[in-house]
């Protein structure tokens, strides 16, 4: 087990700014109180999607080659903004809301393009220089416990905000202070945390493009390495679909039918004034549930006696899960609960895999490449993503919800194709 040094409490705080978004769980119902349709919404956030694509990749090769931390820092910087943007909405009149909301995306896009893969990379890259490996899924598990758990506190802050203020501004203002607080925090990063291949370059060694391109075609080449991203992609794009864009218009939905709106008109009060409130309350349980998953992801791999039993076992409750979620939304009367209950359970799946998931990639990925791998593998999930919620939107708007949770379930049918068998990697 490793100490609890002044670096591991700095990837603590790194995960708690990061996290620290009060308006992110009710980004899509604020989308709804403009008067967007679920077709508008999966457009803009596939549009938001296919930034990030564009640029993700290129990012990663960026923070493995001119450094981790530069790129994590700037991503801060790109979040403020972002955040900030979506707190004016309005307020500009002469530009139309949807493109405002088009260039807040871009910029939110941008920064996650930067930061996805870099700052797992500097984590393993301290745990190598450390000479501690081994602890990889420990620490990653630790600090997205963190995460999810300063997701939880900002999602039940964020609907006491909300039922108070009646205002969304207020909620993006608050996590734009969030993003300037990480913005500093990077700053104290150590410049050798920059990565291997940024120190090469500063010693006049850097590779050359084709050098640079042919570790990939090695890696992907291995059966191994192919399944383990792919069935990656997909289990990852489905649940952040089902998970963050459409658990909310599923509560909304259910809240409706007992008659409780979400932001209560001035005047009422009571249990028909707390819309928010519940919106919030889900989020912090799932979160939280998110948290115990990260936290105990290195015991779970241990029971499974191998990485790719555990996340097999994971693909396949995850597939249930969505199953029985889809059943649940014939009748919300009877099945509110029950499938805020499954949507519960596959953040608990998602969360307890993701570790296990980065530790097995880092054992068939080499060393220099790892920020741009896994800008890699979330570029692929990018893609999935704004491809797919425009259609699901579609099919939201003609069809319910119900039709979201049927397209998914047979995505991920596609992913037994792809089970994960690695060598000799028995714990």
């Amino acid at each position: 087990m490793f100490n609890v040094n002044h670096m591991i409490l700095r990837f603590y705080l790194y995960s708690f700014f990061k996290n620290l978004r009060f308006a992110d769980p009710f980004l899509i119902l604020y989308f709804l109180e403009l008067d967007l349709s679920y077709s508008e919404i999966g457009l803009l956030l596939g549009l938001q999607h296919l930034v990030t694509v564009l640029l993700e990749f290129p990012s990663g090769v960026f923070a493995d080659h001119w450094g981790r931390r530069r790129a994590t820092v700037l991503c801060f910087a790109f979040y403020s903004l972002s955040f900030s943007g979506f707190g004016m909405t309005g307020q500009f009149t002469a530009v139309p809301v949807i493109f405002w909301l088009s260039g807040c995306l871009a910029l939110f896009a941008l920064g996650e393009a930067l930061r996805t893969g870099s700052h797992k990379a500097i984590m393993l890259d301290y745990l190598d220089s450390t000479n501690q490996s081994e602890l990889a899924t420990q620490l990653i598990g630790r600090t997205r416990s963190v995460s999810k758990f300063t997701s939880a506190i900002a999602a039940v802050s964020g609907g006491v905000l909300l039922a108070w203020s009646r205002d969304f501004g207020l909620l993006f203002y608050l996590s734009a202070g969030a993003a300037v607080c990480g913005f500093l925090l990077l700053l104290t990063y150590p410049r050798a945390l920059e990565g291997d291949t940024f120190r090469a370059r500063q010693s006049k060694s850097a590779r050359s493009d084709t050098e640079m391109r042919k570790p990939f075609r090695v890696m992907w080449q291995r059966p191994n390495f192919r399944r383990l991203f792919i069935q990656s992609v997909l289990f990852e794009s489905q649940l952040k679909m089902i998970l963050k864009y459409f658990t909310q218009p599923f509560l909304k939905t259910g809240l409706a039918l007992f008659g409780i709106p979400i932001i209560a008109p001035v005047g009422v009060s009571g249990f028909a004034g707390t819309g928010a409130i519940w919106v919030g309350l889900n989020e912090f349980l799932r979160d939280s549930l998110g948290a115990v998953g990260a936290r105990i992801s290195a015991g779970f791999e241990l029971q499974a006696g191998s990485r790719s039993r555990a996340l097999n076992r994971i693909y396949v409750a995850g597939f249930l899960a969505v199953l029985f979620l889809a059943g649940c939304a014939v009748n919300l009367k009877w099945g509110l609960l029950p499938g805020l209950a499954l949507l519960m359970v596959l953040t608990l799946l998602q969360n307890l895999r993701r570790p296990i998931f980065v530790s097995t990639l880092n054992t068939e990925m080499l060393k220099t490449e790892r920020a741009s791998v896994l800008s890699l593998e979330s570029v692929c999930r990018a893609v999935t993503v704004s491809v797919l919620l425009p259609l699901f939107g579609l099919a939201a708007d003609q069809f319910g919800l119900l039709a979201v949770w049927v397209l998914t379930a047979l995505i991920l049918l596609v992913g037994f194709l792809f089970k994960i068998q690695l060598e000799n990697d028995f714990i």
